[in-house]
């Protein structure tokens, strides 16, 4: 069962997330709050597993970040935004665990977001994703990564980059949903594709 946290301005927004949510039999909603503030309180009342944000336009990026760095000390987010700033991007890429879909993802999408969110997985709209730059990726990636990502590339499975590093699968996992972030990448091949283009891995 995963807990959630809704935090949106709009009353009907709380109301038609709370339907969409409420779908999945797995999500069970633990308190919606209209602004930071009274999310704030529910944290006080309630624990959550992931919160669900719906940015407003009308709230300011740095209002945002500060409270985003505030909940990702508590749990993974799934933020929807019509257009994010790189700095939101980018706090939730380097949690490791989350989410960013556009304002408009439909309720499938959400629940889908959530689901990926509660299994350790990063979940981006690919429309919304900064490009990061080759400066930004040689500094991120550790070497192991850039292992991981150089057997990718030559398409080997999670099981065998283990055998062939001498680390468990569980870890090879855990190094993939990393540099998938890192990298602002959706999928494997994206990731490939992203390292080739920055000069992470050679032909």
């Amino acid at each position: 069962m995963v807990d959630l946290w809704i935090m949106t301005f709009s009353a009907a927004r709380r109301e038609w997330l709370s339907k969409a949510v409420s779908s999945e039999p797995e999500i069970r909603i633990a308190g919606t709050a209209a602004t930071f503030p009274f999310l704030r309180s529910l944290m006080l009342e309630s624990s959550a597993d992931i919160s669900l944000i719906d940015l407003q336009p009308e709230i300011p990026s740095s209002t945002t970040n500060d409270w985003l760095d505030e909940l990702l000390e508590l749990t993974s987010i799934v933020v929807l935004s019509p257009e994010p700033d790189p700095a939101t991007f980018n706090r939730i890429r380097r949690a490791g665990v989350g989410s960013v879909l556009q304002s408009s993802a439909s309720s499938e999408q959400i629940v889908h977001a959530i689901r990926g969110v509660a299994s350790g997985l990063m979940v981006f709209d690919s429309a919304l994703a900064p490009q990061p730059s080759e400066d930004e990726l040689l500094e991120q990636l550790t070497p192991r990564e850039g292992e991981v990502l150089r057997l990718l590339a030559d398409g080997l499975g999670n099981k065998d980059i283990a055998v062939k590093l001498g680390i468990s699968e569980h870890t090879i996992k855990f190094h993939i949903h990393s540099l998938l972030g890192k990298l602002g990448a959706a999928s494997r091949t994206e990731a490939v594709t992203r390292g080739l283009r920055s000069g992470l891995i050679e032909l």
